[in-house]
């Protein structure tokens, strides 16, 4: 008969987050002015909206010239990918559910469409997706792995795996050690040392 510690974890008070999106803000050289010019905007206009939370409708509008302007399929998902994140951005989530989709057919692995769409998931209260999603998007290495491990956390948290979620903070403070959020949600978990089971 062996001895065996468990820990058990369970978290304070949860707080209502708001999913921090990883997302596409690429650019790419084209042979047309038109359609690289309105892609480069919409691309600013997406890294804009990521630091202010604002976005205009005459961005939104260039965004959706760029796709129809788009003159292959990469730069068509990309853009999508860059106007999801405009809808998001204005709590307009069907239609940055519709854009990432539109994007991840065109190209199943591009990490940040898919990371968006787990965000999207996740404002919607539909944690098992969202994680889905995170899960996904680890496999294609995305720029901000720290925020996909965040954002895992969160719908961890929400459909109750604590230990998961735990794990996931601490992954996600391990990998962006000066950013402050993941620590924090970590304090308000306990960690239990329970006793010994045969």
């Amino acid at each position: 008969m062996s001895l065996k510690s468990c820990l058990s974890i369970s978290a304070g008070a949860i707080m209502m987050l708001a999913a921090v999106p990883a997302f596409a803000v690429t650019t790419w050289p084209s042979a047309s002015l038109l359609a690289s010019g309105t892609a480069d905007s919409c691309a600013a206009a997406s890294a804009a909206a990521q630091e202010g939370g604002r976005v205009t409708d005459a961005a939104l509008a260039n965004c959706s010239l760029a796709v129809k302007y788009a003159i292959h399929d990469g730069a068509r998902a990309e853009v999508l990918s860059n106007r999801s994140v405009l809808h998001y951005a204005r709590g307009e989530y069907d239609a940055a559910l519709a854009d990432n989709t539109a994007a991840l057919k065109i190209n199943d692995r591009m990490a940040e469409a898919i990371v968006n769409r787990g965000s999207i998931y996740l404002v919607q209260h539909r944690p098992q997706a969202a994680a889905a999603n995170f899960d996904r998007a680890l496999m294609f290495t995305p720029a901000h792995p720290e925020k996909v491990y965040f954002n895992r956390a969160l719908a961890r948290e929400d459909m109750g795996d604590l230990n998961g979620a735990y794990a996931d903070y601490a992954q996600a403070a391990k990998l962006a050690p000066q950013w402050d959020q993941p620590r924090h949600e970590m304090t308000r978990f306990t960690i239990m040392r329970q006793k010994p089971t045969s």
